[in-house]
């Protein structure tokens, strides 16, 4: 009996030290997973197909997804298509050789932006003769930005036009720019280790270097002029900025000098103060110095191909403010003219009074000529507003505005002065108040486009705008396959006003976009409306304008607009122009890509008016291409036309894209185009954009 009981209590000690080492094993594997999901990098493991079979929760988090939907997504799934290469080479090198491989390249999140990462991919042992790899992801990103604001520091040091020097806190030179060489005359080796005195002129005494020290040492930056020695032993003035670098514990490490010489600037401001160039009374520049400046922007356009302004203003009613008043209330006046005058213009432009109550503005880098226009208009506005001067005096004046551009009117400061007094004079002859450019016709283009401006942003509330529907006809059955949506102006007063004319005003003021989706969407409010009558779905094109395509997220628009009205996305086709695809080219395929996706189908219109890529053109995922109604006018008449129509046919078609000839008005032009196998047609041999009843009316009987 005494046998037996200590028979159990050692079976009894021995359930305990099992139970101990369970509970033990247990606590390693709980460990073990902690650390699998928790650790800093992901973890996969993929299936000799690359199938992945486990992942970490880390893997989870850098692909901004869960682990359960990376389970058995083949790996290269997530990698970018561009980088897959990458992956195959290395993948195959380790199938081959056994070794591990470790490199870098871009993943995709689930929100489709890809990161770098680098991947280390090692054989794991085969379980039941199926082989798998275990890859591991490190997420470099944030260092490949490093390495890539390295790279654009080091560019912009070697290329900016200043010279820049850095030192140790000792002040010993380390690195030296070429802008400095050439400055200095020293070259790299000649300078480093020394010190910046090397550079010393003696000009300044020991007072200056203290005062920069201390306010250096106390703000972490200076700034003033310096004058230098170089090489040669020249002696010249800088415009030096020293800047203090320090570090997680505020101290410094560099200081990083950037000085250019000023010699010439010193020299010119020198001469003009010696000329006494200024206005006494208004402190603006006088005739000499905008004589100058227009000699400096003359030289400037004519090297950069730009267009400028000069603007004469002349006040009206000031002599009855001086008669009135005197000439100390004159004065006054003109110095509260010349600093509103300052205050709406940009810093690069110039006001100068020419003298009594003559003034005089230069306006430099016109993008468009009728820009002066709107100048002009905002100065007449703004000296149109009531003048409170001293002692309570309120008074009105106005002023007239005579314009003249560069290289139009005159090649010379005389030429465009005089040019601009004489069209001041007409302003003033004609009513006074308002503006004239030399040229009577850009006068009145000038005036058609503010009041287009007008006219237009009112036409958007009040509804005038409409579209019009021109078929597209398919060329070898005749019939109407879809339209073109035109848009279409009839303002009560003006009549019909054509695209033409509000187009560009409409891409100038920025109301292109407000207009274009209206249209998009008005175009598929009509489509759906004609499906639910019972007409035959038709594919309806839509012109995207490029500041449509490039700003907002046209993807998220159009799929609200096709959501809102019902209209099915196969029956919706957008029109891109070549120059809006070709800004971007990269950027320009992702929205292309993101649009296809919907369901939409995509053309380029207008191809061959502009710079036609065929190495961009093959990945933009198009379905159609267009031929500008330019090549078709002249067939079958014009050799060259007939060449180029029928080498863009061949090679849309090499490219899989269907080809719509636009413009299409004779019987000859269409026969040569169906003979070349163009695909459809749009133009007036078989219509002209017609109302939304019209043209189903037409597409009834047609089809």
């Amino acid at each position: 009996m005494h046998e037996l009981q200590v028979h159990q209590i050692e079976l009894e000690m021995l359930n305990q030290n099992l139970r101990h080492a369970q509970n033990e094993l247990e606590k390693s594997w709980a460990s073990y997973f902690d650390l699998y999901d928790l650790a800093p990098i992901g973890y996969l493991t993929v299936n000799d197909r690359d199938v992945i079979l486990n992942a970490n929760l880390t893997a989870a988090k850098l692909l901004l997804t869960t682990r359960k939907a990376l389970l058995k997504k083949p790996l290269t799934q997530l990698i970018l298509p561009s980088d897959q290469d990458i992956y195959y080479l290395h993948r195959k090198q380790i199938t081959e050789t056994g070794e591990p491989q470790v490199f870098e390249l871009r993943l995709l999140k689930q929100d489709g932006v890809g990161f770098w990462v680098r991947l280390e991919i090692n054989r794991m042992a085969a379980a039941a003769g199926a082989e798998s790899f275990r890859v591991v992801i490190s997420d470099i990103s944030e260092q490949k930005a490093k390495d890539e604001y390295l790279r654009q520091a080091a560019a912009m040091f070697e290329t900016t036009r200043d010279g820049v020097m850095v030192t140790d806190a000792n002040t010993r030179i380390l690195i030296v720019n070429r802008v400095f060489t050439e400055l200095t005359g020293y070259s790299t080796a000649e300078v480093l280790h020394q010190t910046p005195r090397i550079l010393k002129s003696g000009r300044q005494n020991a007072a200056f270097y203290q005062a920069m020290w201390a306010e250096l040492n106390a703000t972490g930056s200076w700034q003033g002029e310096i004058w230098n020695r170089s090489k040669n032993g020249e002696i010249y003035p800088q415009m030096l900025n020293i800047s203090a670098v320090r570090n997680e514990d505020r101290q410094v490490t560099h200081y990083v000098a950037v000085f250019s010489d000023i010699s010439q600037l010193k020299s010119a401001f020198e001469r003009l103060d010696y000329l006494a160039h200024h206005d006494p009374l208004t402190e603006l520049p006088n005739r000499l110095l905008l004589f100058a400046r227009l000699e400096h922007c003359i030289e400037l356009s004519c090297r950069d191909r730009k267009s400028f302004a000069v603007l004469m203003l002349d006040l009206d009613r000031f002599k009855d403010v001086n008669d009135s008043y005197g000439h100390l209330a004159g004065d006054e006046l003109l110095q509260q003219v010349s600093k509103r005058l300052t205050s709406r213009l940009r810093g690069v432009d110039t006001v100068t009074r020419l003298g009594g109550d003559e003034f005089a503005l230069l306006l430099e880098d016109l993008s468009h000529p009728q820009d002066a226009a709107l100048v002009a208009t905002d100065i007449i506005e703004s000296l149109s507003e009531p003048w409170y001067l001293s002692k309570g005096i309120e008074v009105r004046i106005g002023v007239s505005v005579g314009i003249s551009l560069f290289p139009e009117h005159g090649k010379t400061s005389e030429a465009l002065l005089q040019q601009a007094d004489a069209a001041l004079y007409r302003a003033k002859a004609e009513g006074r108040g308002t503006f004239k450019y030399f040229s009577e016709d850009l006068t009145e283009a000038a005036v058609r486009r503010i009041k287009l401006e007008t006219l237009l942003r009112r036409a958007i509330a009040k509804n005038e705008l409409t579209v019009h529907y021109q078929p597209q006809i398919d060329i070898r059955t005749g019939t109407v396959i879809g339209a073109e949506a035109l848009l279409r102006w009839y303002h009560p007063d003006e009549g019909i006003i054509p695209p033409s004319q509000f187009i560009p005003v409409a891409e100038e003021t920025g109301l292109i976009g407000e207009i274009g989706e209206w249209v998009l969407l008005e175009v598929c409010r009509q489509g759906q409306r004609w499906i639910e009558s019972g007409l035959q779905p038709l594919k309806l094109a839509v012109n995207l304008s490029p500041c449509q395509f490039r700003h907002g997220d046209i993807g998220a628009r159009v799929t609200e607009i096709l959501q809102t009205t019902g209209f099915p996305a196969e029956y919706l086709e957008l029109e891109l122009t070549e120059s809006a695809l070709m800004e971007r080219e990269s950027e320009a395929v992702k929205i292309l890509n993101s649009l296809r996706t919907l369901g939409v189908r995509l053309a380029i219109d207008d191809f061959g008016t502009g710079y036609s890529s065929l190495a961009y053109l093959k990945h933009f995922p198009l379905d159609s291409l267009k031929i500008d109604k330019s090549f078709i006018n002249d067939i079958p008449d014009s050799d060259d036309d007939k060449e180029i129509a029928s080498a863009i046919i061949g090679m849309a078609h090499t490219l899989r894209l269907k080809v719509l000839a636009e413009g299409v008005e004779t019987p000859a032009q269409l026969q040569f185009l169906a003979k070349q196998g163009c695909d459809f047609y749009q133009g007036y041999y078989k219509s002209p954009a017609l109302p939304a009843n019209t043209f189903a009316a037409l597409v009834s009987q047609a089809n």
